[in-house]
């Protein structure tokens, strides 16, 4: 009876190797860098230029430039300087008092935000700042790049941005690259 009963015994697989071969896989896929092997696989890239042949003419644009005369002065108010939102985690706000930018447009220094706007509308209504759209041949106005340097805030280049869109220029590009300044 013996070998009745080894015959109905249930024939079990033991996982225990199977088990050893996924975690050695998965280890294996955490532990590589496929930037290695990225840089092994033979790519055919171009070597010297693009599939263009044609020039691309450089569009003329107006230069608006962004200077700190005076870098002002953080006002938290009633919190604590350099404290934070325990809501938000993040540093509180505040205003800083004594703070003046100078814009250069083009030659021009100017050093109001009102003055900005008045002269940006006026170059948008001159027929000098009209170039040809080189898709539809049409006139349109010229576009322009905001170049914030160091000691800079984000409003001053977002009030500089909304004084360029209320003027009519709808091509806005932002310079960049100058470092971070004095310390």
């Amino acid at each position: 009876m013996s070998a009745i009963d080894d015959a109905q015994e249930e024939a079990k697989a033991d996982m225990t190797p199977m088990i050893d071969v996924v975690f050695l896989m998965i280890i294996f896929f955490i532990c590589i860098e496929f930037k290695v092997l990225e840089s092994k696989l033979n790519a055919f890239l171009p070597t010297d230029k693009g599939s263009q042949s044609t020039v691309v003419e450089p569009e003329e644009q107006l230069s608006i430039k962004i200077h700190v005369e005076s870098k002002g002065t953080p006002d938290f108010g009633k919190k604590a300087p350099n404290s934070v939102n325990p809501g938000t985690g993040r540093p509180n706000r505040f205003r800083l008092r004594g703070h003046k930018v100078r814009w250069e447009v083009g030659p021009t220094p100017i050093y109001t935000l009102e003055a900005l706007r008045e002269e940006l509308g006026r170059i948008a209504n001159a027929d000098a700042s009209q170039i040809p759209d080189k898709k539809t041949g049409k006139m349109k106005l010229m576009g322009c790049v905001i170049e914030a340097y160091p000691g800079t805030y984000y409003e001053d280049v977002a009030k500089t941005n909304d004084a360029a869109n209320d003027a009519g220029f709808e091509e806005v590009n932002f310079g960049g690259g100058l470092g971070p300044g004095k310390k």
